[in-house]
């Protein structure tokens, strides 16, 4: 049985990506490929990011899923899995670890997920952004959520510029059972799109795939500012619902950029450790760096 699992990144197109492979679901069947993604793995007991945690009731819950994963594997010659809520999650804890770990416990999470496997060998997909952007979006996205309301507090002091993909491709690539990890840049994923995924299809499958419509949008940054003088004017209102509001009154566009919290000068210092980060990605054994 082939392996391939998509690890993400949030909020790098991983929705788009996602739907892509959905709506091919049926003709990848045909060609014996088996596809599990949102849609699978985020109800019920099925619920992959919550059973990956630590703890004996998630350990039972594993148990349970290891035997579904296993008739997967005994049935189908390809298997893929695509579930970004396997390295963590966009709060502060899931997202940001001490020493500016990005998703901290992505490596004993996937370890989990891999003993669920009965550790075959997996080819590992994951997509990195650059880190200012990137925790920019995710905050977004817990202003929407109503899980947070300031950007200091979301970030605690994690420092964009110290966000290394390449750290986190270490802990990765280290798990029993990775055989390769296969990276691109957020950046480049219109570019890169037919060979993305061809990493996950065959030829006449990529040739087939449809181009669906964004389905998570982000604050913009007139929203942003509109949120933030009705959060001290209604100090009493929930997070969520002012969020919402500003959003429909300032939806993303041409004169409405995304939410750009971080100054120029904390963007300029990411932007520079992401491109040296990138190198030394590029340079690990076991990686694949997809570039236009």
């Amino acid at each position: 049985m082939a392996l391939t699992i998509h690890l993400g990144a949030h909020k790098t197109a991983t929705t788009h990506l996602q739907q892509t492979l959905q709506a091919l679901a049926p003709a990848m069947l045909a060609a014996g490929i088996h596809y599990s993604g949102p849609q699978q793995w985020r109800g019920g007991l099925a619920r992959l990011g919550p059973v990956l945690g630590a703890g004996v009731a998630q350990g039972r819950q594993r148990r349970r899923l290891r035997w579904r994963l296993d008739r997967i594997a005994e049935t189908w010659p390809e298997v893929v899995i695509s579930e970004e809520n396997i390295l963590g999650s966009l709060r502060r804890e899931g997202l940001m670890g001490p020493g500016h770990l990005v998703y901290p416990d992505a490596a004993p999470r996937l370890r989990r997920l891999l003993g669920m496997l009965r550790h075959r060998p997996a080819t590992l997909c994951l997509a990195v952004r650059e880190p200012s952007a990137l925790l920019a979006s995710a905050f977004s996205m817990q202003l929407q959520g109503g899980f947070e309301r300031e950007l200091d507090a979301y970030l605690a002091g994690f420092n964009p510029a110290a966000l290394s993909w390449a750290g986190l491709a270490r802990r990765l690539l280290a798990q029993r059972g990775v055989a390769r990890l296969v990276v691109w840049r957020y950046e480049d994923y219109a570019a890169l799109r037919p060979r993305i995924l061809a990493q996950f299809l065959p030829q006449t499958l990529v040739a087939q795939a449809g181009d669906p419509e964004a389905a998570v949008v982000g604050l913009s940054q007139p929203a942003w500012q509109h949120l933030q003088a009705q959060g001290l004017q209604r100090p009493a209102a929930e997070i969520a619902q002012l969020a919402q509001e500003a959003k429909a009154l300032f939806p993303r566009g041409p004169a409405a950029p995304p939410l750009a919290p971080f100054d120029a000068a904390t963007v300029a210092r990411s932007r520079a450790a992401y491109a040296a980060d990138l190198a030394r990605l590029a340079a690990l054994p076991g990686v694949a760096l997809l570039s236009p």
